[in-house]
């Protein structure tokens, strides 16, 4: 009896050492396991170990060794030109050189710069968590070759070099000559007789589907378009107004032409013109071409006012409050501060009354700015 208990102990304390020494496997594994990962990856994997000399390099050197940051772009046309623009400030920031694949669409329309056949090696992949907002740690990227992912869609991000983006987004030469002979084919008779041509743009389409409603857009109504273009009329009495829409009928239908207040007894309205084009690509390259912006949603609309340059009004209740939409989007990082942020019906009743209020709104927010 007394062997077997002797037996029974040992085999208790086998046990007692195997658990502890599993145990200790297990958190030396735990302990070493990225190190080793890591040095297995240096070994073994040419590209992994460039990378990881690359970037000790980049700090032993200085910051002499040239670095890559680019985008993977999402969205459309106005959504890549956003990306496109922050990239080069990014990059200016950080001292990377920024690129987009040759191959992208952009390039068939401007003649951009900052381009490349190929990818950088060993791309680290960077998020943007919230689109529409200003994120100030992209002036601070880790060292090696970056790809941000997301949209990075603040003019905070390329504010310091205006210039050059609006170098960068020139037309192609073929494109702006045509653009000016179709612009100059619907306003061309109020352009002799001395008018400013003021483009309305009006984003229907998309954003009235559920999936835009789910997300937080909100289209700008007729009574938007209204006060608009009746404050824009007080600034500019002698102009003629350029509509632009994905849904061009429903624009006949509901934009008017307001009463010019410096005509005699508000008989006369001011003319309205509805492009006809059919082609997205056209309408934003006639819209650049115009004096001042009514935009309504989105960055179609923005960069068309952006590259105008002249007196801009947009759609102050674009998002639903609480959505997605609204989440992702800070305004002073999504629209430049010296724009016109305007609700619907404010200017219909009181024309007045509406211009001094957005004049006082448009000077504090140039006082800001400053």
């Amino acid at each position: 009896m007394r062997v077997k208990i002797i037996q029974v102990f040992r085999h208790w304390k086998i046990c007692i050492w195997l658990t502890l020494g599993i145990a200790v496997v297990v958190l030396l594994v735990l302990i070493y396991w990225h190190p080793a990962v890591h040095a297995f990856k240096f070994v073994w994997s040419p590209e992994y170990r460039e990378c990881v000399l690359q970037s000790r390099n980049y700090e032993l050197e200085e910051k002499s060794t040239p670095l890559y940051v680019t985008l993977k772009f999402h969205g459309r046309l106005g959504n890549w030109m956003y990306g496109y623009a922050s990239l080069l400030g990014i990059a200016k920031a950080n001292g990377y050189i920024p690129y987009l694949p040759s191959s992208h669409p952009l390039v068939s329309y401007f003649p951009l710069t900052k381009i490349r056949s190929s990818n950088a090696e060993c791309l680290q992949v960077v998020y943007d968590e919230r689109p529409c907002t200003y994120n100030p740690l992209f002036f601070n990227l880790p060292p090696g070759n970056i790809t941000i992912d997301g949209y990075i869609q603040s003019w905070k991000y390329f504010r310091f070099m205006e210039e050059e983006i609006r170098h960068e987004f020139k037309l192609h030469t073929h494109l702006k000559i045509s653009a000016r002979d179709q612009l100059n084919g619907y306003v061309g008779k109020y352009l002799k007789e001395g008018h400013l041509v003021i483009s309305i743009h009006v984003r229907r389409g998309d954003v009235l589907t559920e999936g835009a409603k789910k997300i937080g857009f909100r289209h700008a109504p007729a009574s938007y378009f209204q006060s608009a273009m009746s404050y824009m009329l007080e600034r500019y009495p002698n102009s003629v107004f350029f509509v632009t829409s994905d849904d061009i009928e429903w624009c006949k239908e509901n934009i008017k032409s307001p009463r010019n207040v410096h005509s005699n007894q508000h008989k006369t309205a001011a003319p309205v013109v509805f492009s006809e084009s059919t082609h997205f690509w056209e309408d934003f390259a006639m819209l650049t071409l115009c004096n001042h912006s009514i935009i309504s949603v989105g960055t179609f609309g923005w960069w068309s006012a952006w590259l105008a340059n002249g007196h801009v009004v947009y759609y102050k209740d674009y998002s639903f409050p609480g959505s997605k939409l609204d989440y992702e989007t800070t305004r002073e990082d999504f629209f430049p501060t010296h724009w016109v942020s305007l609700s619907s019906g404010l200017c219909s009743k009181n024309i007045n009354t509406c211009t001094f209020f957005l004049i006082v709104v448009s000077v504090f927010q140039h006082m800001f700015d400053l």
